[in-house]
């Protein structure tokens, strides 16, 4: 057991003898903590949204494989990434254009009108 001891000792000591002592912790700001968290969020919400089935779908279509998709958003600066994401918090959830509204008011309205009058 004092083999061991003695072994660890001595690894202990050659660790730090060889290892630099120049590392430094400093202070940041919260405001760099806060735009580096949101850059990684950005960053990982760009990602999931190119690797969605849909996405690929519709970027087979256009003759891009999700492979190079991937690669061209790992290759996006920051700010490209910032807009990128903030473009698709901006898209419609459901996908239902104006036109599309239109459409479910006529046919409810068909419906009320076929029950309420011919009825």
């Amino acid at each position: 057991m004092k083999l061991i001891y003695k072994l660890l000792a001595q690894l202990l000591i050659v660790s730090m003898i060889l290892m630099p002592f120049s590392t430094q912790a400093g202070m940041i700001n919260t405001d760099q903590a806060v735009a580096s968290a949101q850059d990684i969020a950005n960053r990982d919400k760009v990602r999931d949204f190119v690797s969605r089935s849909d996405v690929v779908k519709q970027f087979q279509m256009l003759g891009l494989d999700s492979t190079t998709a991937q690669q061209r958003v790992g290759a996006m600066t920051q700010q490209e990434i910032n807009t990128v994401a903030g473009k698709i918090d901006s898209l419609p959830a459901g996908a239902v254009t104006n036109w599309g509204w239109a459409g479910i008011v006529v046919v409810v309205g068909l419906i009320i009108y076929f029950m309420w009058y011919r009825a």
